[in-house]
């Protein structure tokens, strides 16, 4: 049985692996990002990309997929690593600001960029 298995129910094979190679890369891993990323993977996409250069705090805890462990680990690490543990889907954690100087590098090879940052001169 597939760990996809209630996915597989409502989608066929065919648009179970474009979903797998669909490229998409999650702009924050705070609390919309980290957690379209988990949902993301567990739909069954597995080309997935993080971008954050935040790290773990306290405060974080209620509303961010993350552990008490987990506090001052790199958010981008962090939801890799979970990830990994859970479905063994490979998700690439960036630990770097997006700026306008390194967008075109670190967005190179997405279909699709989701903007959840939190801060309003980041999503400029």
């Amino acid at each position: 049985m597939s760990i996809f298995f209630h996915e597989q129910l409502h989608r066929t094979p065919g648009l179970m692996a474009q979903m797998k190679d669909f490229p998409v890369t999650i702009c924050g891993a705070g609390a919309l990002g980290a957690n379209i990323t988990e949902n993301l993977a567990r739909a069954g996409f597995a080309k997935l990309r993080v971008i954050d250069r935040d790290r773990i705090e306290e405060r974080n805890l209620s509303t961010q997929p993350y552990y008490k462990s987990d506090v001052g680990a790199y958010k981008a690490k962090m939801i890799a690593n979970t990830l990994y543990r859970a479905l063994g889907v490979a998700v690439d954690g960036r630990t770097k600001e997006l700026t306008s100087a390194n967008a075109s590098q670190l967005l190179k090879g997405s279909a699709i960029a989701i903007d959840t940052f939190d801060n309003s001169v980041v999503k400029r």
